[in-house]
């Protein structure tokens, strides 16, 4: 599937504010699966842009804003053809080779023990969480991908979907007492549970996109959801949510430990007041 995508986000200040420094990871990724035509990028201010990647392979827009101002606007416009139709078509590892696949994969690419070991509040060890919580356990003898799966399933035990409980800051703890969260929150904890048996697992951050047959299409949202190793796949998605693997509708922009490792917009400036809520406005049509 091939997609436009337009994402405009806007900032306002009651103040002026000086001294603007701002990151951006707007670009959709690359991968096997998705390919990346074109993208462009502007603010308001205009700024001079710079771009890097960063240790977890996102491509960084950075720009910086001196002079005063009381809004700041940026626009990121991309093209990007995703092909990941079906994500179960690939070739299956026997259940019995499936942990030294794994064990290669680490040997091979020690970064990969980031996505085990990595603790924080967004992703904290399960024996720091409520212990009345019995969390799932991977079995031996039962294929990696089924694990996650039931682990997906397990999740709408103890979390529903409800906006406004939790915010871009609140912990997996604070989640689960609520017993609600948002995409955030459900794809943290799928990582902390797959974390908890040893396997990498990673936060995603993109967009969801709705096919244009659909009655009632959903309307464009910025997602998040996690992506686990699997064993003869690499990394795939789960949006636990929804309780699906991500498809050809997902269109992955940053990856990291956390939210944290992964925000679309981030900065610092200097000024007497903090901006309102920022303003976003998303477009994704199938070209």
């Amino acid at each position: 599937m091939r997609y436009f995508i337009e994402h405009e986000t806007v900032l306002e200040y009651p103040e002026a504010v000086r001294e603007h420094h701002v990151e951006l990871r707007l670009t959709p990724r690359e991968d096997s699966h998705q390919k990346l035509i074109g993208m462009e990028m502007e603010t308001e201010p205009s700024a001079g842009l710079r771009c890097y990647r960063d240790y977890y392979g996102n491509q960084v827009t950075t720009f910086n804003i001196i002079q005063p101002h009381r809004r700041l606007v940026t626009r990121m416009r991309a093209e990007v053809e995703n092909m990941l139709e079906n994500p179960f078509d690939y070739p299956p590892v026997p259940h019995g080779d499936e942990w030294e696949w794994l064990r290669q994969s680490l040997r091979t690419t020690p970064s990969l023990y980031d996505y085990i070991l990595s603790r924080s509040p967004a992703t904290p060890h399960l024996g720091h969480l409520d212990q009345r919580f019995d969390f799932p356990r991977h079995e031996p003898g039962r294929q990696v991908l089924e694990s996650v799966q039931q682990a997906m399933e397990w999740i709408t035990t103890v979390l529903k979907y409800e906006a406004g409980v939790t915010n871009v800051h609140s912990t997996l703890a604070e989640a689960l007492n609520a017993g609600a969260g948002v995409c955030q929150d459900f794809a943290h904890l799928l990582i902390a549970i797959v974390r908890s048996w040893k396997i990498p697992a990673r936060y995603v951050m993109g967009y969801l996109a709705s096919r244009e047959e659909e009655t009632a299409p959903s309307p464009p949202a910025t997602h998040a959801w996690a992506e686990v190793l699997i064993p003869g796949r690499g990394w795939s998605g789960f949006d636990a949510t929804q309780q699906i693997l991500a498809n050809d509708l997902f269109i992955p922009v940053a990856v990291g430990r956390d939210y944290l490792d992964a925000a679309p917009q981030r900065g610092s400036f200097k000024g007497d007041a903090a901006g309102n809520n920022p303003v976003i406005r998303l477009s994704i049509s199938q070209q």
